[in-house]
């Protein structure tokens, strides 16, 4: 290496990718997410979910405990019981809070400061930018639905002593939390990125879920239609768990259509909220 005199020299270094681009906004996402106010307490509720049915699989091999008889009952299936886990409107209504909580703010907060332009001032493009606030959300999300599943899975395995689980069901429990996830981190971040105001996203995201619900529930009574239940993005997730479950749907349609439905207003999301980064970018 040559020695130099004092003075301004062209660099001739060579920039290389570092790996994954987006890794630090998940790490401060995380981080952040962690220390509000409150975030304990809601962790905490998160997990009730959990606990329940752990509960029942505990109390599944001791007969003589007569509690959680209505939980216990569902584990004569397997399939019937972890579908009841995923879609349980106790555990989908904790899943909208959470992306309420910490993916509201995740993209109208750096519309409200005006931190695009900084953030693309990197080695960092819009898919990472994207990529990385996606992983925020799905890292809690999932977090709280589908580690549970895992560990519900390892307990069950532990307390009656044997394997009964079908490579179909194992795969269920994986993939449609994720899909059920991204379909909830494709909504929070598509209106996160619409308005810099955080109450009109908090609010948004309820609306949206609500009405969608009320709007099903309107339709169905007026046409007397059961398969109108599909405008309610609740009866979608939970139909789509009885198609990956392989369990009885709950609305008289078929099940894969709630899956196409879910999986396709996801990647739509997806595309408003890219090219909303685009124009907000420009």
């Amino acid at each position: 290496m040559t020695i130099r005199e004092k003075g301004y020299y062209g660099w001739d270094g060579e920039l290389r990718s570092s790996g994954i681009s987006w890794l630090p906004i998940l790490k401060k996402g995380i981080r952040s997410a962690f220390k509000k106010k409150h975030a304990k307490t809601l962790f905490g509720f998160a997990a009730l979910p959990f606990f329940s049915f752990l509960a029942a699989v505990y109390i599944s091999t001791k007969p003589e405990l007569k509690m959680l008889s209505r939980l216990v009952s569902l584990l004569r299936d397997d399939s019937v019981f972890f579908n009841a886990f995923y879609t349980n409107g106790l555990l989908i209504f904790i899943m909208l809070l959470l992306c309420v909580f910490i993916g509201a703010e995740l993209i109208s907060g750096d519309l409200k400061f005006n931190s695009l332009p900084l953030y693309f001032s990197r080695p960092l493009d819009k898919i990472d930018y994207i990529s990385g606030k996606y992983a925020i959300i799905l890292f809690y999300l999932l977090a709280f639905s589908m580690v549970p599943g895992i560990l519900l899975v390892i307990f069950k395995i532990i307390f009656t002593g044997h394997f009964s689980f079908s490579i179909w069901l194992l795969l269920a429990i994986i993939f449609y939390p994720i899909i059920v996830a991204f379909f909830f981190a494709s909504l929070t971040l598509m209106i996160s990125s619409l308005s810099s105001n955080r109450k009109f996203v908090w609010i948004s995201i309820f609306l949206i879920y609500i009405f969608s619900n009320a709007l099903g529930e309107m339709l169905r009574s007026i046409f007397k239609d059961p398969a109108l239940m599909l405008f309610s993005i609740k009866t979608n997730i939970e139909q789509t768990g009885s198609f990956l479950f392989q369990t009885k749907p709950i609305v008289n349609a078929p099940p894969w259509l709630s899956f196409l439905i879910i999986v396709s207003l996801s990647f739509m999301m997806l595309g408003v909220l890219y090219n909303r980064i685009v124009r907000s970018e420009a």
